[in-house]
């Protein structure tokens, strides 16, 4: 006798390397989302990095920290949206001997980036 059709230790087997399948494909979508945006984050902190190294570097007289002039360094493709932010935090007298600098702007898929450093000024 012939029988038409699968018996149920069969479809259970199909099952199961099925559902093996979906998750390792799911798993890989979310380590490629996950190694993306890691891979946005170190850009972002990159500039941020260069960005501070740059103010340190344009400030690294008295005069010039005195004028506060900031670096124009171009955002990496993708990001957008520079903010620059300076904040006297410390003074002696009428002299400004400490500045807090924010940096803030937008990533690739809209994710607000923000970081902060402290400049002294520099040695008579």
């Amino acid at each position: 006798m012939r029988r038409r059709g699968f018996s149920f230790v069969e479809v259970m087997v199909a099952l199961a390397i099925l559902s093996i399948a979906i998750l390792m494909l799911t798993y890989l979508g979310s380590s490629f989302t996950l190694t993306r945006n890691a891979q946005i984050d170190t850009q972002a902190q990159a500039y941020a990095r260069s960005y501070f190294d740059s103010l340190r570097a344009a400030w690294g007289n008295e005069a010039a920290f005195e004028r506060g002039e900031l670096p124009s360094l171009p955002l990496p493709s993708g990001f957008a949206s520079l903010e620059v932010d300076v904040e006297d935090v410390e003074t002696l007298g009428q002299r400004v001997v400490l500045r807090r600098v924010t940096l803030g702007f937008l990533g690739p898929q809209g994710h607000a980036y923000r970081f902060t450093t402290e400049v002294v000024r520099p040695p008579l």
